[in-house]
């Protein structure tokens, strides 16, 4: 196991949430390139070079292969949702992503933006730099600053090789639960050959089938609420200190990313369910984390900005 040195929306509703929609289509593309991968044998702990942090990345697909995938998806997509080319829109979004994505040193890349012509609140991000936001995202900021703020936020998720440790998180959860899944259903069945008759056996063996079941979902849900939701927040934090970061260096005031998530918590109302059960962070914590990570960095002057402060308790 790697040791690490450091929106709002309800995804639990997919037919409501369309970035979910588009990240169900992703994977199903990139099952493919990871069922390849997965052939050619475990991939080691890599250093991420933006965040200094330690990925396990066995089993994660290379990025050409995730970018492949994602374009599969980002076509289908694109040809079921309207986009617009109103220059308010589409303009404003190339001309921030661009100062964006120079001050996140990664203006040598070929970027493709979308916006939506839906108003939802939500903007994504998928391999091979392909940005998509809603209008209804657009139109709830404030100003550029707001805007770019969501960008870098997206930009931290690339830069961050976020894609490639969920996807690998997600291969090696499934392997641990069917491994233990398989090792307790034999033992349990083992015990059942003891059974003095054969109505006796059978018996046992059906119970043996329904409590391997209910351990296959227990261990699902350990992983879930273990490992999946805390790294899913974790990464949501990261990507919130890398957009602030890229923020800065564009030009950008960074403070207006905190502004942000209160104007989220604010409009959320806090009708929200525990956090240890989300996906990401609370906008209240963004907005809190983000304005005391700010606060330091800029404190440090041109020095500022060059490390990340991810709290442990994500």
């Amino acid at each position: 196991m790697c040791t690490t040195h450091q929106t709002p929306a309800n995804e639990a509703v997919a037919a409501a949430d369309p970035q979910l929609m588009f990240r169900r289509k992703f994977l199903k593309y990139a099952g493919v390139a990871g069922a390849a991968t997965a052939a050619g044998g475990l991939a080691s702990c890599t250093t991420n070079p933006v965040t200094g942090r330690s990925q396990l990345l066995a089993f994660a697909p290379s990025e050409a292969d995730l970018a492949r995938a994602a374009q599969q998806s980002w076509n289908e997509v694109r040809r079921q949702t309207p986009t617009t080319n109103d220059p308010r829109y589409a303009g404003r979004l190339r001309n921030i992503g661009s100062r964006v994505s120079r001050g996140a040193g990664q203006a040598n890349r070929n970027w493709d933006y979308a916006v939506f012509d839906q108003n939802t609140k939500n903007a994504f991000v998928l391999p091979g730099n392909r940005v998509g936001f809603f209008k209804g995202m657009m139109d709830f900021t404030d100003n550029d600053d707001q805007i770019a703020a969501i960008m870098g936020h997206e930009v931290g998720h690339v830069t961050g090789a976020h894609a490639r440790e969920r996807y690998s998180q997600m291969m090696l959860g499934q392997l641990a639960i069917a491994g233990g899944t398989m090792l307790a259903g034999s033992q349990l069945q083992r015990r059942c050959r003891q059974a003095r008759s054969q109505r006796e056996r059978n018996d046992c063996m059906r119970s043996a089938g329904r409590n391997t079941q209910y351990l296959q979902a227990a261990l699902g849900m350990g992983f879930q609420l273990g490992v999946v939701l805390p790294y899913g927040r974790r990464q949501e934090l990261e990507s919130d200190q890398l957009g602030a970061r890229y923020m800065a260096r564009a030009g950008y005031d960074p403070y207006q990313a905190v502004r942000l998530w209160e104007k989220m918590g604010a409009e959320s109302g806090g009708s929200r369910g525990p956090e240890f059960l989300a996906t990401h962070p609370t906008p209240e914590r963004r907005a809190r984390e983000l304005s005391d990570y700010i606060t330091a960095q800029q404190k440090l002057g041109s020095r500022g900005f060059q490390q990340l402060d991810i709290p442990a308790d994500a």
